[in-house]
């Protein structure tokens, strides 16, 4: 029988492929819209398809319930720490995050594009909380990288167990201050607003 382990680690090479690609999309963001766009098209031919949206709910489903069942809250202390830590956050992020872009996407129709990231980070007060929930997501993914190393190589150099967070850091500011509006000005189109204002007009959004 397959253990719950074997099956963690076969879905996590699955999600951290994913996730690696849309990093670097969404590091292209840093050149502008247009070019967020055209990156965006082509990752989204792979998986932006029944087969492919199926495939990512099943991979992230998986990673939950064998990522439950190997939780040990006891005891912990260290890398061990972080791992149950980050692995924690990374899941929720997914889960939410994969949620509300299919929601949005086939529901509403709206295309989950480069002004639907950046509107999370063009209105205030939500912009602040959701600059913190991708930065946090990005560098959670980092470091479950580097714990996956530091048990499965014990040789691994220090520096690489150590830089791995601190240049996922790098990477999740440089993607956050190119949806902020850091590096040229952002027109937020009129539906992107509209969306935001139906979903947390509650909150007295204000635009930059």
């Amino acid at each position: 029988m397959i253990s719950a382990k074997a099956i963690h680690r076969s879905f996590a090479l699955l999600l951290g492929l994913f996730v690696i690609s849309h990093l670097g999309v969404h590091l292209t963001a840093i050149l502008g819209p247009q070019s967020h766009l055209a990156a965006l098209n082509t990752v989204q031919v792979i998986y932006r398809n029944p087969f492919g949206e199926i495939l990512l709910v099943v991979a992230i489903l998986t990673q939950v319930i064998t990522g439950a069942r190997r939780l040990r809250f006891k005891e912990i202390e260290g890398w061990a720490l972080l791992q149950v830590m980050s692995g924690c956050y990374l899941l929720t992020f997914l889960l939410l995050h994969t949620s509300a872009a299919l929601y949005t996407h086939h529901l509403l129709r709206l295309e989950t594009d480069f002004y639907w990231a950046a509107g999370s980070l063009h209105f205030s007060p939500i912009k602040y909380g959701f600059a913190v929930y991708y930065f946090a997501a990005v560098l959670a993914f980092f470091v479950h990288i580097s714990a996956a190393i530091h048990f499965g190589w014990p040789q691994a150099p220090r520096s690489l167990t150590t830089g791995l967070p601190i240049f996922g850091a790098i990477i999740s500011g440089l993607i956050v201050s190119a949806f902020w509006g850091a590096f040229y000005p952002i027109e937020i189109t009129p539906e992107v607003a509209a969306y935001y204002e139906q979903n947390f007009g509650a909150l007295g959004l204000k635009g930059d």
